[in-house]
């Protein structure tokens, strides 16, 4: 076992998980996030999105990144249906690596994903993306 590198904030506003992490982080402070994770989506609505802030783009280790698609495979079937990442340096040299990494993690399991500079625009498109699952959830029903 490792020490932990990397932290992270998790909050809740309505049907949004509010989440800072630090750009930095390996598989100890990834998999104690999927366990916080997991106490937060017990008190989530069914639909919800997760607007994740980071000072600069996270690049992260094949291990890393496995366990982030394993755990984000549970989420969204626990009823995550969209994840803005904002980024306020979005000419950041890292910022397309980030962009493969969360393609590969999201993209397999039909979670809509998108990087914005920062927060204001993030949160109309993760509300229409929640908005847009209700009602095709709603019509499947």
């Amino acid at each position: 076992m490792f020490s932990k590198i990397g932290h992270f904030e998790i909050s809740v506003d309505g049907d949004l998980v509010l989440l800072w992490a630090s750009p930095e982080f390996n598989l100890e402070a990834a998999q104690e996030y999927a366990v916080a994770m997991e106490t937060i989506i017990d008190r989530m609505p069914p639909t919800f999105g997760v607007l994740t802030r980071f000072d600069a783009p996270p690049i992260v280790g094949p291990d890393v990144e496995a366990s982030v698609k394993e755990t984000a495979q549970h989420r969204a079937q626990r009823g995550m249906v969209a994840v803005a990442f904002v980024i306020p340096t979005a000419d950041h040299g890292g910022l397309s690596i980030a962009k493969a990494q969360w393609d590969r993690i999201y993209r397999p399991i039909g979670v809509p994903h998108a990087i914005f500079s920062d927060v204001e625009s993030a949160r109309p498109w993760l509300r229409e993306q929640i908005q847009s699952a209700r009602e095709k959830r709603g019509s499947a029903g």
